[in-house]
């Protein structure tokens, strides 16, 4: 039996990675946005493609791969047999996109070597050419590199055409980067971005703007005012999306919240607050709305609801406007975050009484409090959870401080850990270093250390905390054998779902609605197939229904969103 679930893991997972032209997923939406001439790959490499030697005989290979920051990744290895010795990407751009600008600005991280930018011009094809500029790259350094169109040659078979004509930047139908450099060997190039440069080559603004020029235009002068007072600066070289509340949404806020925030004891809110708004990679809606939670810089959760169109209950009322670092999503109300530390959430609120108590007497408050921004993870046993344990063993484990202290830090993490990223992460180790927890479904729940999440996420601004119906005192070792198990198919089932979700929302959202039911269906199947050892008997039943349900719908559209709402459900069981 165990070989069987094997060999159809396996498959699931080779199918999955030969069917990427599948499926697509049910979330598209339209709202209002902008279009720009940038080069971006935070929503991945699609419309990018290689050119190899190997048209010619050549041997040389290369592949294009999504960096983790929303990069593109080209790789591969020159070779200069049998005549060959180059290697290429590129993609198509709408003729007339760069037209009154001057040049491309990218940046990039290579290996040392020199490549070239190629770019071609609708009105002169050649065979094998086009206008190029080399440029060269600091092993593991990201570095901005212009090319400017003027010094651009036009180029065939590695022969520079003479008399040729300038390059005009309207007639340009395709950007790409190549290396020929005649040393064979491996190379490796990443690319961040690829902009215009506008008619003044003199400033490093791009044609999107600057956040303060944009903002301007889109009447977001509340939110400039607030940056401003509160001295707040965008981290340098990174990417961005900004949800930026109108000024009618600031006018809704309370005059004194207004006054505290501007004050100078309330800075460091309104910090938190500015950042409860940004997001550390630049998305655009449609990359929005397929999650289920972002992270902001304030370190806290964003909820995401695309069935509304909301993040944090403040709906969407214009998205994708670019500026000099990333996107702006024009929202309708503040997102305030939770400005508390775990200490005065715990010393507040009524399912902690027993807990403050112990944390009091350890005196490990302060490590939770203002003083130290964390973040942690607080697994905070409820007053139920304290009251299960013997009186005696209590009431002596209050009396020992040592041996309260010691039991309490192995409830708090230093990390920020929230309920869906517990399956993926498996374990975490605790406070003082010297133990680990244990993350794990559980007859349909998660648990830590077998103890149960009782309530999960309950956001601090320095840390999360959830609460669990028992006291970590020790661990039960002869349940490790079936928490790995039970963490082990977790984590399967949520890279297959994962895996088909991703492969799916570039599709569905070009039209290719049936493919994204067939990858669905294909993700349920592999699923279904793992058993009941896997998957918990009455998910694998409803996955099993939306199965037949989605069959027996001719509408491939319809089908798409059966399958997609049950692997969607299938996740939520999964996580609690």
């Amino acid at each position: 039996m165990q070989t069987y679930l094997s060999i159809i893991r396996q498959i699931a997972i080779v199918l999955f990675c030969t069917a990427g032209a599948l499926c697509a997923t049910a979330y598209a939406h339209s709202l209002p946005r902008a279009a720009d001439s940038n080069l971006e790959f935070d929503n991945g490499t699609k419309g990018w493609q290689t050119v190899l030697d190997g048209v010619m005989g050549g041997l040389s290979t290369g592949r294009i791969t999504n960096g983790s920051g929303g990069t593109l990744v080209f790789t591969g290895e020159l070779s200069l047999e049998n005549n060959g010795g180059f290697s290429q990407i590129r993609t198509s751009t709408p003729e007339g996109i760069f037209a009154g600008t001057q040049g491309l600005r990218m940046r990039v991280k290579g290996d040392g070597r020199t490549y070239q930018c190629d770019i071609r011009s609708s009105r002169v094809r050649l065979m094998a050419g086009g206008y190029q500029q080399l440029f060269e790259t600091k092993a593991g350094e990201w570095i901005e590199v212009d090319i400017q169109f003027d010094k651009c040659t036009l180029n065939s078979f590695g022969q520079r055409v003479r008399n040729s004509a300038p390059l005009d930047p309207a007639s340009i139908e395709s950007v790409g980067v190549t290396i020929s450099d005649k040393n064979p060997g491996p190379f490796a190039l990443e690319i961040d971005w690829i902009r215009p440069i506008g008619a003044d080559t003199s400033t490093e603004q791009s044609s999107a703007g600057s956040l303060a020029s944009v903002a301007t235009k889109a009447n977001l002068t509340t939110l400039l005012a607030l940056v401003k007072v509160a001295e707040l600066e965008l981290p340098k070289g990174g990417r961005f999306t900004i949800f930026a509340p109108t000024n009618e949404a600031f006018a809704k806020l309370a005059k004194a919240q207004v006054e505290f925030l501007t004050s100078p004891a309330g800075k460091a809110a309104l910090q938190t607050i500015l950042k409860h708004h940004i997001v550390a990679q630049s998305l655009e809606s449609s990359a929005v709305l397929e999650r289920r939670r972002l992270t902001a810089l304030s370190g806290q959760s964003l909820d995401i609801d695309p069935s509304k169109l909301t993040v944090d209950n403040a709906g969407l009322v214009a998205t994708d406007v670019p500026f000099d670092n990333g996107l702006v999503h024009v929202i309708d109300a503040v997102m305030v975050p939770e400005l508390r530390t775990i200490e005065e959430i715990v010393t507040v609120d009524t399912r902690f009484s027993t807990l403050r108590s112990a944390i009091e007497t350890a005196g490990i408050g302060v490590q939770l409090g203002k003083t130290n921004p964390g973040p942690w993870t607080l697994l905070a046993p409820s007053n139920n959870a304290f009251a299960a344990v013997p009186a005696d063993s209590l009431s002596a484990l209050l009396k020992d401080k040592g041996a309260l202290t010691s039991v309490l830090v192995g409830h708090v993490l230093p990390t920020a850990i929230r309920r869906d990223e517990m399956l993926s992460q498996g374990s975490a180790r605790t406070l003082m270093g010297d133990g680990n927890v244990v993350f794990a479904l559980t007859d349909g729940a998660i648990t830590v250390d077998g103890a149960k999440i009782e309530v999960a996420d309950i956001e601090a601004v320095n840390g999360v905390i959830h609460i669990i119906d028992r006291v970590l005192l020790e661990k039960k070792s002869e349940s490790t054998s079936q928490i790995a198990m039970a963490k082990g198919n977790s984590q399967q089932i949520a890279a297959i779902f994962d895996l088909a979700i991703e492969r799916g929302v570039p599709l569905f959202n070009a039209g290719d609605v049936a493919s994204c039911a067939a990858l669905y269906e294909l993700a349920l199947t592999a699923v279904v197939l793992l058993g009941n050892d896997a998957v918990q008997p009455n998910v694998r039943a409803r996955l099993v229904d939306a199965l037949k349900i989605g069959a027996a719908n001719p509408d491939a559209s319809e089908r798409a969103w059966i399958f997609r709402r049950a692997i969607d459900r299938a996740m939520e069981n999964m996580s609690g």
